[in-house]
């Protein structure tokens, strides 16, 4: 038996084949661990009363049979489009068929209307925007990689339901729009930026996919009521109210921000918008005061711990986009950020916490599959942006246009 490789260190320069290594081990990992029946199922750190005080009492209660094992549509997406990757950076067929496993998982999951059921029971009976926009996503890739029909029709069919029962919040000024959160939810005011960043990446791919114009009729809309939510900061607000008292302006700030930098990151990618470039350079300008100096996320804007390992390469993710773009220029802080995130691997592939700090001593050390897959994706979308830009920095400068995400 082969001795386990030894983590990274928080010193040791990282490369594309040691970052490949990690996400190699992090692929085995799940595949071992929470893979099963064409799915990764497994806990999550959930919403409300698990959120705050649940997962810390399973974590450290750990050898009692808890039941709580999800397959989100949102772990099946990012492990998907992680399998594409690793077929991309390998050449191994292995990762496309575990691709089209998943792919097939997510496509049978899918209810006749097209909506996806949440599977966490604290949101019992809600359909969630971001479900069906995650999912769809990993519908269109497959379709794009495989040529299948069925993946481009279920896509469209959570187009159609989101068109038809999710709707759009309609804003004092007729020329915005802001996606709902859920189905069934009154459609006046407000708004949360993050479903509106995620579904104009999902129509961004449709669009490119397809070269149906109709995916991107109220995508004008979305990003003008982004423009006009965004804060003199550059930061996107979490959530606004009908009113101006029922904002809920910062929430797990810096995380929320680096997933919305890099949804409109690839819409602008599949559809050349240039109306997107100045939110996203603002975007940018937040993002970059979000590391602390060990080269952690920031948890908020007021706070820097807890410490959750998954923002961290969000945040690490989003920079060295923007640094492509020569809309920042922070390439040691970048560095640090995947070197302290990294070394928290362990030999198996998995990480030795989800979070720490919190109430200042807690530490959460359950593995989840939804964020473990972000990491996944997060980390191979890197080294293959690494590997491109190395390809086109030998013949010439790069321009806006080339700017994969």
């Amino acid at each position: 038996m082969s001795k386990p490789k030894s983590r990274i260190t928080t010193t040791a320069p990282l490369t594309s084949e040691s970052k490949l290594d990690s996400a190699e081990r992090l692929h085995a990992y799940l595949l071992q661990q929470h893979w099963q029946d064409g799915a990764v199922y497994g806990p999550d750190s959930g919403v409300r009363f698990n959120a705050r005080i649940g997962r810390f009492i399973k974590g450290y209660l750990n050898f009692l049979p808890w039941s709580d094992n999800y397959a989100y549509i949102q772990s099946q997406a990012y492990w998907i489009l992680s399998n594409w990757l690793m077929h991309d950076l390998t050449g191994d067929p292995q990762f496309e068929a575990l691709a089209i496993q998943g792919t097939d998982y997510v496509k049978a999951q899918q209810t006749q209307d097209g909506y996806w059921k949440y599977p966490n029971p604290e949101w019992k009976d809600r359909i969630a925007t971001v479900e069906g926009c995650i999912g769809s996503l990993a519908l269109v890739e497959s379709y794009r990689r495989t040529g299948q029909e069925t993946y481009l029709e279920g896509a469209d069919k959570f187009y159609q339901f989101m068109l038809n029962h999710i709707g759009f919040r309609k804003q004092p000024d007729p020329s915005m729009l802001a996606i709902n959160y859920f189905a069934g939810t009154p459609g006046d005011g407000g708004g949360v930026p993050n479903n509106s960043t995620l579904l104009l990446w999902m129509l961004g791919e449709l669009f490119d996919a397809t070269g149906r114009q109709e995916y991107l009729e109220h995508c004008q809309p979305m990003i003008n009521w982004l423009e006009h939510v965004q804060l003199p900061s550059g930061e996107l607000p979490y959530a606004l109210g009908k009113t101006a008292d029922k904002d809920r302006v910062h929430f797990l700030c810096y995380q929320y921000n680096a997933f919305e930098y890099l949804d409109l990151a690839h819409y602008h990618h599949r559809t050349n918008d240039q109306a997107v470039l100045s939110i996203i350079e603002r975007l940018a300008g937040y993002l970059k005061k979000g590391f602390t100096k060990q080269g952690a996320c920031r948890y908020n804007c007021q706070q820097v711990t807890p410490e959750v390992n998954y923002y961290t390469f969000s945040l690490a993710r989003a920079l060295s986009h923007s640094q492509k773009m020569a809309f920042t220029t922070c390439p040691e802080e970048i560095q640090r950020a995947y070197q302290r995130a990294l070394s928290y691997q362990r030999a198996d592939g998995g990480f030795r916490f989800f979070s720490k700090y919190n109430y200042q001593f807690l530490k959460d050390r359950r593995s989840y599959p939804r964020n473990l897959s972000m990491i996944l994706y997060h980390l191979l979308s890197q080294i293959k942006a690494d590997r491109e830009s190395s390809v086109i920095s030998s013949n010439g400068p790069i321009s806006h246009a080339a700017n994969a995400v």
